[in-house]
């Protein structure tokens, strides 16, 4: 780790302080801990969305009331966390949890910062090249918005992100991947000896 990451990595430690315990638990429910977690992640989710879609709001109500809920939980937490959380529970095996997570965030941080670099430096290296694939894929995307209801799009968008953390970590992607590759090399095989005993 260089200098300058090691720096980013403490300023996020730093700022995600008063929200550890909550990050902690947080984790320990998108990494499936607990075999009933992906169920409690689907029913919230669900739930969540199901409700968006029975009031019908407008998208700007919904923005605004996200915004005031997420002003007021940063208002609030930090004295409630007091009393939900005792610091004398704090362990070392919650801290090292607390630090991995704070490292995947920078990570993910640094990752999107250099594809952002990339982006933009493609602009000016590559210009027509790369004002077709944006104008391509941002069609792609508006097609998409036009084709598919934007609230079951961003139902589907928000359970994959909240399952995916726990799929990479019992493995289950490269499982589905194995099983498919195997399924689809049987098959192959199969239309091979078929084609032999025909010629």
């Amino acid at each position: 780790m260089s200098v300058e990451q090691k720096r980013a990595y403490n300023k996020l430690k730093h700022d995600l302080e008063p929200w550890r315990n909550l990050i902690v638990h947080l984790d320990t429910v998108l990494s499936w801990e607990k075999n009933y977690y992906p169920a409690i992640i689907a029913a919230t989710i669900s739930a969540f969305y199901l409700l968006l879609w029975t009031l019908d709001m407008s998208t700007v109500t919904t923005l605004a009331l996200v915004g005031l809920f997420s002003l007021a939980l940063d208002y609030v937490y930090p004295s409630v966390s007091r009393f939900l959380f005792s610091p004398d529970n704090w362990n070392g095996n919650q801290e090292e949890q607390f630090e991995r997570v704070c490292t995947q965030l920078c990570y993910l941080k640094t990752l999107l910062s250099g594809w952002y670099e990339y982006l933009f430096s493609a602009k000016e290296r590559k210009s027509t090249l790369f004002v077709t694939i944006m104008s391509v894929t941002l069609l792609t995307l508006a097609w998409i918005g036009t084709v598919i209801n934007n609230l079951l799009l961003m139902y589907v968008i928000t359970m994959v992100m909240c399952l995916y953390p726990g799929m990479q970590q019992k493995n289950l992607l490269s499982k589905v991947k194995d099983y498919f590759g195997l399924a689809f090399n049987s098959k192959l095989q199969k239309l091979r000896e078929r084609n032999e005993k025909s010629d």
